[in-house]
């Protein structure tokens, strides 16, 4: 089978296969890039494999990098372009099961496909479209089934992360587990404990913002996976996927983007995590950054107001855009009652952030004949922006000026 490789992501990463190539060696396309392609889905990233050494790679091109040498991958940097390019090989045990002890490099495509997770990524492009299938990785894709390469139980005790890897794939494809894999990935769910959380967290929230998670959510739970992850303990996994599911399959229909922290909100609301100190305890446990518990805390602050039908200007306000953003075509796409008002207030809200108040910390003193700083300022500051929010004042520098010598004259003196 040949394929066309229109991509411009594989026009520009030609000549790196061709340069290969005129040195003697063999290159090709491997793993997502060809098998989105085969799926007539975009490609995001381009993946290389060569008979060559790491050694012979460097000698070959005049920009490398060493990004894991003695694992065989070298980044060469074509056209201000990195590439990685990685060495066939075989790979000895995985006694931590992640990594290899030891690699042994190979100089034949099939014996390379051999290590690889499932079918359907042990898939290779030469550079003249013609596709390498070892494992009957085409008939996979096109019954929409994730199969793994030879043994299940072996694959997944090299790297357990693998276990998750195949539930993220069924949620972004929308395929099934095969049977002898999906009982593999039941029996040993508990080597995902020798996992790190930061690499468990990137595949889980990926299993998330699936384009078939609607479909395919379930497979957390069903799984036993989420026995085995420590930040899963104790909460009600379950009702918070079927809740997840329920409130993205319109979005997905919809085609609504499903930021992660979103989902991320969804899933804790309907597993009732809603507390700002749940949340925060919970997703420090994940490894998520300062801002994303941040977007989170305030997507389900957003949610529990519209939950009260408590949307009041000065409410709508606390909110970034594109947190109010991101609930209203949520909202929208549930044909909830509440979506309009929400849009309503915000626009006719007279600011909507405390940088385009008329007023600030400087003007105050200035108006106050006050020679330091101090809580007061603080204070005035923020009863001026709430005054001008539920429109009380005028956003006008004159009329706040006048108000706070007539209101606050006093009290700094």
């Amino acid at each position: 089978m040949k394929i066309e490789l229109s991509d411009q992501l594989f026009q520009t990463a030609l000549p790196v296969l061709s340069t290969i190539e005129s040195h003697g060696y063999e290159a090709y396309f491997v793993g997502g890039c060809v098998r989105d392609t085969l799926l007539n889905l975009p490609i995001h990233d381009i993946d290389i494999a060569s008979n060559a050494t790491p050694d012979e790679i460097q000698s070959i091109f005049k920009h490398t990098f060493d990004v894991g040498k003695e694992h065989g991958t070298i980044v060469v940097l074509y056209q201000e372009v990195p590439y990685e390019v990685t060495t066939f090989r075989t790979e000895g045990t995985y006694s931590d099961f992640r990594r290899p002890d030891e690699v042994h490099f190979v100089r034949n495509l099939e014996e390379d496909t051999l290590r690889r997770d499932f079918t359907i990524n042990a898939l290779a492009f030469d550079r003249h479209g013609q596709l390498y299938d070892y494992h009957q990785g085409l008939k996979d894709l096109n019954a929409r089934v994730i199969r793994a390469v030879g043994q299940a139980n072996e694959r997944f005790n090299e790297d357990a992360l693998r276990m998750l890897r195949a539930i993220r794939f069924a949620s972004q494809l929308g395929f099934k587990i095969e049977s002898e894999t999906f009982l593999a990935l039941q029996q040993l769910a508990p080597l995902i404990e020798n996992v790190s959380i930061e690499r468990i967290r990137i595949e889980v929230s990926k299993f998330f913002q699936g384009a078939y998670f609607h479909l395919n959510g379930q497979l957390l739970p069903l799984t036993g996976l989420c026995e085995y992850i420590e930040p899963f303990a104790g909460l009600p996994v379950e009702e918070g996927v079927e809740g997840l599911k329920m409130a993205v399959k319109p979005m997905i229909e919809n085609g609504i983007a499903r930021d992660e922290s979103f989902v991320w909100t969804l899933f804790l609301y309907h597993a009732g995590i809603k507390s700002e100190t749940r949340i925060k305890n919970l997703l420090q446990k994940w490894t998520h950054s300062k801002q994303f518990i941040k977007d989170v805390q305030a997507s389900m602050s957003l949610l529990k107001a519209i939950d009260r039908q408590s949307l009041e200007p000065w409410t709508v306000y606390q909110y970034p855009d594109d947190i109010i953003q991101r609930v209203y075509e949520f909202l929208i796409v549930h044909q909830h009652a509440l979506s309009e008002q929400l849009m309503t207030i915000y626009h006719a809200l007279p600011i909507k952030q405390r940088n385009e108040l008329q007023l600030d910390g400087r003007r105050i003193m200035t108006a106050l004949s006050m020679k330091k700083g101090g809580p007061l300022v603080g204070k005035i500051l923020s009863d001026v922006e709430q005054f001008v929010v539920t429109k009380q004042l005028v956003n006008q520098e004159r009329i706040l000026i006048e108000y706070v010598i007539k209101h606050y004259g006093q009290e700094s003196k």
